[in-house]
């Protein structure tokens, strides 16, 4: 597996996955894999990853409801 730092810290592996198209504001993106095993959506923004929840203006809609 490779490695890549998001801007926020965590480390995800975006090599050979799947693309997939967000639900809420159809932008694609790629699935990426933390080393927790927790599949994340990245998008590339100005040569940096991130997490697609930082910048999609649906994300609180794909949050789990607290318990």
């Amino acid at each position: 597996m490779t490695w890549t730092k998001l801007e926020g810290g965590a480390e995800v592996d975006i090599e050979n996955r799947p693309e997939g198209i967000c639900k809420s504001c159809g932008s694609s993106f790629i699935w990426g894999v933390t080393k927790n095993k927790k599949w994340i959506p990245v998008v590339k923004i100005e040569d940096k990853f991130v997490s697609h929840f930082a910048n999609c203006p649906g994300a609180a809609g794909h949050r789990k409801p607290k318990r």
